[in-house]
C-alpha cells in the first residue's frame, strides 16, 4: 500500500469495529498512535510535489516529519531550500500540533459545541501533559489554547518589525514561523546556521528566549501565575514552585560557567558574550535547540554543560521535551532526604508521595537507558566521533535540535535511529513503555500536592 493510500486508509477507515477498538485502548497506547498517525499523515504530505522544491528521499521526510511533532528541530536538509511555503506550512502545523498536544484542539472544539469532554480523552491529555489529578481539564485547554494563540501573536509582531528593520525577505513569514518555532520548542528556522546571524541582536535573542522559556517552563506555571493575577494573591503551586526553582538554578550556573570558561566567546564584547552564553544554555534547558553560535566550534566543557542542560530538559505540561525539572528535583530531594537520614522524601518543606518517587526513578532509568541503548546503536551505524554521537542521540532523545553538524551526514540506518529517539522522546520513554506492556493495578499514594513528573 502506498504512502498515500495509506493515508487516506487511517483517515476514512475507521468503522463502529475500529472505533471501539480504540476506545479499548489504554490512554498511553491512544496517545503513541495518535503521535504515530501524524507522523505517517505528515510524511504522505510532505511527499507531495507541492511541498517540496527538489525531490527530497523519503527517509528525509520521515525524520523531518518526525521532528515537527517531536518538537525536535533536528533536520537532514534545508527547510527553506527544500521545501514550498505550502510545505513550511506543514511542518509549522506539525510541531504547533506537537507542542500543545494532538488532542488538546480537537477537545476544545467539542467545548465549543457544549459537549463535556469524555472521561477517556481526559486521561489521555493528563497522560499527554503530565497533569495532577487537581487539575480541571476542561479549563485547563482552553486557557492552554488562548495562551499559546496570545503569546505566539504578539512573539510574532515583535519578530515581524524586527525582521523588516533588518530588510530581510518575507519578513511577515519568517517572524511567524520562528514565534510558533520557539514557543513550541522546536527549534527549526528558516535560516540555515539558526539564528547565528542575530547573535548579537538583543530584540531577536529576548523575544525568541522569551517565548522559549514560556513554552519550557509549561502551562502549569502559566496557569497559576494567571490566578495570581485575577485573583491578586499568590497561587503558584508546589509544582510551579519547583518548576522555577530548578529551571532558575540550571540556568544561572550553567550560564555562569559557560561565560567565564568558554574559549569561543572571549572576543565578543562582555555583553554579546552574556547574551551569547544565556541564549544557548536557555536552548538546551528549554529544549528550544536554536543556536546562535556554532555548537560544533565549542568546547568540551561546554558541550558538557549543554547536554546535562538538555537530558535535564524542560518542564511537565510544557512543550519541551527531556527527563523534565520536576523528576530530576524528586530524585534530588530523594538522595538528600536518604543522606539527612529521613524516611520520607522532602521537598521545599513538602513530603513526595512514594508513588511520584519511583515514578521518577522509573522515568529517569527508563530516558537513560534509552539514551545509552541509541548511543550505542549510532555507534554501530556511524564513523563520526563519540562526542557528536552521544551529544546527537542526546538532543534526539530530548527533543532539542542542537547538533554539531552531523545530522545531515547521518546514514540511512542513524536517521531511522534518530527518528526513534525523537519519535520516543516526545512520547515519553515511560509513556511509550505503558503503551507495551499492560501495568498492574496499584493505588497512588497522596501528598501535600501532588508534583508533576
Amino acid at each position: 500500500m502506498g504512502i498515500g493510500r495509506l493515508a487516506t486508509w487511517m483517515v476514512l477507515a475507521p468503522s463502529a469495529r475500529g472505533l471501539a477498538a480504540w476506545s479499548r485502548l489504554r490512554p498511553p497506547q491512544q496517545l503513541v498512535l495518535g503521535f504515530l498517525s501524524y507522523a505517517i499523515l505528515g510524511t504522505a504530505f510532505l511527499s507531495c510535489p507541492w511541498a517540496t522544491k527538489t525531490p527530497v528521499a523519503f527517509v528525509d521526510n520521515l525524520f523531518n516529519v518526525t521532528s515537527a511533532i517531536s518538537t525536535t528541530g533536528l533536520t537532514t536538509i534545508s527547510v527553506s531550500d527544500s521545501y514550498t511555503f505550502t510545505g513550511q506550512l506543514g511542518l509549522l502545523v506539525l510541531f504547533q500540533l506537537g507542542g500543545i498536544g494532538y488532542m488538546t484542539l480537537s477537545s476544545v472544539i467539542i467545548l465549543a459545541r457544549w459537549n463535556d469532554i469524555s472521561p477517556a480523552r481526559v486521561e489521555i491529555l493528563r497522560t499527554g501533559f503530565s497533569l495532577p489529578r487537581y487539575f480541571v481539564m476542561s479549563h485547563f485547554v482552553v486557557q492552554v489554547l488562548a495562551f499559546t494563540i496570545v503569546t505566539e501573536c504578539v512573539g510574532a509582531a515583535v519578530l515581524w518589525a524586527r525582521f523588516s528593520a533588518l530588510g530581510l525577505s518575507d519578513p511577515l513569514w519568517s517572524a511567524v514561523f520562528h514565534s510558533v518555532s520557539a514557543f513550541a520548542t522546536a527549534g527549526f528556522s528558516l535560516y540555515n546556521n539558526s539564528l547565528e546571524s542575530f547573535r548579537g541582536d538583543w530584540i531577536v535573542n529576548l523575544t525568541v528566549g522569551a517565548l522559549c522559556v514560556l513554552g519550557g517552563v509549561g502551562f502549569i506555571v502559566m496557569q497559576d501565575v494567571w490566578y495570581s493575577i485575577k485573583l491578586r494573591e499568590r497561587m503558584l503551586t508546589f509544582t510551579s514552585k519547583v518548576i522555577l526553582s530548578m529551571t532558575g538554578a540550571v540556568f544561572i550556573v550553567a550560564t555562569v560557567l559557560m561565560y567565564f570558561l568558554e574559549q569561543t566567546l572571549e572576543v565578543l564584547p562582555p555583553v554579546e558574550r552574556a547574551m551569547a552564553a544565556a541564549f544557548q544554555v536557555m536552548s538546551a534547558s528549554s529544549t528550544a535547540g536554536f543556536n546562535s553560535v556554532p555548537i560544533g566550534a565549542l568546547s568540551k566543557a561546554s558541550l558538557m554543560l549543554i547536554s546535562l542542560a538538555m537530558i535535564i530538559g524542560a518542564s511537565p505540561s510544557g512543550t519541551g521535551g527531556g527527563i523534565k525539572t520536576t523528576t530530576v528535583s524528586a530524585i534530588l530531594a530523594n538522595l538528600i532526604s536518604m543522606i539527612r537520614g529521613r524516611g520520607a522524601t522532602v521537598l521545599m518543606s513538602n513530603e513526595i508521595p512514594l508513588p511520584r518517587v519511583r515514578f521518577a526513578f522509573a522515568s529517569a532509568t527508563q530516558y537513560l537507558i534509552l539514551l545509552v541503548a541509541g548511543t550505542y546503536a549510532l555507534c554501530i551505524v556511524e564513523s563520526h566521533e563519540f562526542l557528536p554521537i552521544v551529544f546527537e542521540a542526546a538532543s534526539a532523545i530530548g527533543t532539542v535540535g542542537l547538533s554539531m553538524g552531523i545530522t545531515g551526514a547521518l546514514t540511512t540506518a542513524g536517521k531511522y535511529l534518530i527518528v526513534a529517539l525523537m519519535f520516543a522522546g516526545r512520547c515519553g520513554p515511560l509513556t511509550l513503555g505503558l503503551a507495551l506492556v499492560r501495568p498492574q493495578p496499584q493505588t497512588s499514594g497522596v501528598g501535600v500536592d501532588d508534583l508533576a513528573v
